[in-house]
């Protein structure tokens, strides 16, 4: 399970470097922005929820989309540009299909990404609970 909390496999993979650069792009482009959620989403509902591991991802990569689209329209603004970043890049490195090791491999080729996306959702947890906090309650963060 070390495999899975590895901050060294994700700060020194390369196409996560790629993925955070492309993200910095994409945040500036409503319309980009949009098919990035999008294929996000497909790509959610595509996969199947026989295994555990899966699910987690799609929860995570869930709360990234919604995180971003409150974000976006203005509803949340309460998470710090660094932590935005981090997540849209995780969201892209999500649906880039060919990565450290590609998508078409059943279950293995999602371990890159659930590694990634893991990193990411604990380096911003705290936003992340901030928001899932904002989203159940409805109130102002902070309150």
């Amino acid at each position: 399970m070390v495999f899975f909390n590895n901050k060294r496999f994700t700060s020194q993979n390369t196409d996560f470097k790629k993925a955070k650069k492309r993200a910095s792009n994409i945040l500036q482009d409503p319309e980009r922005l949009r098919k990035l959620l999008a294929n996000s989403a497909q790509k959610i509902r595509s996969m199947g929820n026989d295994n555990e591991s899966l699910q987690k991802l799609k929860e995570q990569v869930m709360t990234f989309n919604r995180m971003v689209r409150a974000y976006v329209s203005g509803e949340y603004r309460e998470i710090p540009w660094k932590n935005l970043l981090l997540v849209t890049a995780g969201i892209v490195y999500f649906v880039t299909p060919l990565d450290l090791i590609p998508d078409f491999i059943p279950i293995t080729g999602f371990l890159d990404d659930l590694t990634v996306l893991m990193w990411v959702f604990n380096s911003v947890r705290d936003s992340i609970e901030a928001f899932e906090e904002w989203e159940q309650t409805g109130a102002e963060p902070g309150q």
